[in-house]
Order: structure tokens, then C-alpha cells, then sequence
């Protein structure tokens, strides 16, 4: 699974900062997203449904499922796998198709060297 760590600004660009599993090894990425993503993005990795559990922290995990937004064609309704200590639950967000896509492609890569420009170090 897709797990989304952080987004940030850096000057006037949008980045997204995601992990998974490529043979396995552990990649971390960096690339760049559109604005709305990344207030959408920060959405997400602020949400606190547990924080009841303690100060554990918090882990996001894209679900692999998305829906369209009726009104928006650009617009995705997507479910983010909240997990903290042993609990954990789906809910629902909004993310761009864009973005989605982007998560998408990069589950579609074999080889770790076919990523080098996003992986960080």
C-alpha cells in the first residue's frame, strides 16, 4: 500500500511525499503536486479520528479505491486507511484525479532505478 507522509511547500511549488514497497524495499518519494492537492493532502495527515488512543502517531495509507465527484470531473472521492497503535478505518477524502493518477503510475514501475529522480535519500 501506497502510504502518504507529508506534504509541503518549498518557495512556489507543492510537493507530496509518499512511501510503498518495490521488491521489497522501502522507496520514499518526493514529487510535485497542484496547490488544492496539497490543502487537501494536509487535510488528510492532520486528521486525528483516534485521539483518544494517545499520542501514538498517525499513519495514511491510500486505499486503492476512488469515486467521482458528480459536479467536478477533476475531483475524485478517495478512501485513506487511517491507522494508530491497533486501530484502524477507512474514510473518505478529496484528492484531483491528477494526483490519483500520479499514485497510480507509480505502482506501474519494476525496477527502483526507473525511479531515481523521486527518490529521496
Amino acid at each position: 500500500m501506497i502510504q502518504l507522509l507529508d506534504a509541503f511547500k518549498k518557495e512556489d511549488n507543492y510537493f507530496s511525499v509518499i512511501q510503498f514497497e518495490l521488491n521489497n524495499e522501502i522507496l520514499k518519494l518526493r514529487f510535485g503536486i497542484i496547490e488544492s492537492d496539497f490543502g487537501h493532502l494536509k487535510q488528510i495527515l492532520e486528521y486525528r479520528p483516534f485521539e483518544n488512543t494517545g499520542f501514538a502517531p498517525y499513519q495514511y495509507y491510500f486505499a486503492q479505491s476512488y469515486q467521482f465527484v458528480d459536479d467536478h470531473k477533476e475531483l475524485l472521492i478517495t478512501k485513506i486507511k487511517v491507522e494508530q497503535l491497533s486501530r484502524n478505518k477507512q474514510f473518505e477524502f478529496k484528492l484531483s484525479k491528477q494526483y490519483l493518477s500520479n499514485l497510480a503510475w507509480f505502482r506501474t514501475f519494476k525496477d527502483k532505478s526507473e525511479l531515481i529522480d523521486f527518490i529521496i535519500i
